[in-house]
């Protein structure tokens, strides 16, 4: 196996210079070569997604609002549509989304169930709070107690990330701090199952607080770095490798004049 892979694939003759590489030196080339080159495709299919993405969000941001039933039943398809919902805040079970930075201020994204006319019930992101002295002095966040009727945006809830096991959600008092936005678990707390996304409140609306409209960081331009990373790197391989199989030919010259 070993004289195998030590032998020669091919020897070409350019010149002065003889090109003969190695069975081993080849296969292992064109692994290398092949994943850096399927690395930096993934990376342009992101930033076309990405793109796309952003053009279609600007669309939807454009179009008037409609009921939740006339959303697509893709979330995906569902992100940052216009909709108009109606129904009853549940003012006893309010939370407060933790470490929201807003002008370098801390604070808190407060998050109410909203109890829908249709019997489902979905989080409502009712803007941004400023945090109390200490992190016992929790914000007032009063609703409405009627009926309410308003606009906004469809979102996905905020990321999880990271979650140390001392930040989990062991301890239920209202209003509630969370360090992470998880539905199907703040369903079993509540009750009632929520939606699994969430809605933005229109900054128009007289149940919101200081309005921060979310912002999809979608960096298409850092995924096309990426890609040109990967590709150059392929390239320096290649390159790499006919230069250190390249020799420059024996010289046949016998010394006779």
């Amino acid at each position: 196996m070993k004289s195998i892979l030590n032998a020669r694939l091919v020897e070409l003759k350019v010149g002065l210079y003889r090109f003969n590489p190695a069975i081993w030196s080849t296969v292992t080339t064109v692994c290398i070569i092949y994943f850096m080159v399927s690395m930096g495709l993934w990376q342009l299919d992101r930033a076309e997604y990405k793109d796309n993405l952003l053009n279609k969000i600007g669309e939807r941001k454009g179009l008037q609002p409609v009921s939740l039933a006339e959303l697509p039943h893709n979330d995906e398809d569902r992100l940052f549509m216009p909709v108009r919902v109606s129904g009853m805040f549940d003012t006893e079970h309010q939370f407060l989304y933790d470490n929201r930075i807003l002008d370098g201020r801390a604070g808190y994204h407060v998050y109410t169930p909203l109890r829908l006319q249709t019997g489902e019930a979905i989080l409502v992101n009712r803007g941004w709070v400023p945090q109390g002295k200490t992190r016992q002095d929790l914000p007032e966040i009063p609703a409405s107690l009627a009926t309410v009727e308003f606009s906004g945006l469809m979102d996905r809830v905020p990321s999880k990330g990271f979650v140390l096991s001392g930040q989990l959600h062991n301890e239920i008092t209202w209003p509630m701090v969370l360090q992470y936005v998880d539905t199907e678990e703040l369903g079993r707390m509540l009750g009632y199952p929520l939606m699994s996304m969430v809605i933005w409140m229109d900054k128009s609306s007289k149940d919101i607080f200081q309005h921060e409209l979310p912002v999809l960081l979608l960096d298409s331009a850092k995924n096309k770095g990426y890609a040109f990373q990967w590709f150059a790197m392929a390239l320096t391989i290649l390159i790499l490798y006919i230069v250190l199989n390249t020799k420059k030919a024996a010289n046949n010259y016998d010394g006779k004049r």
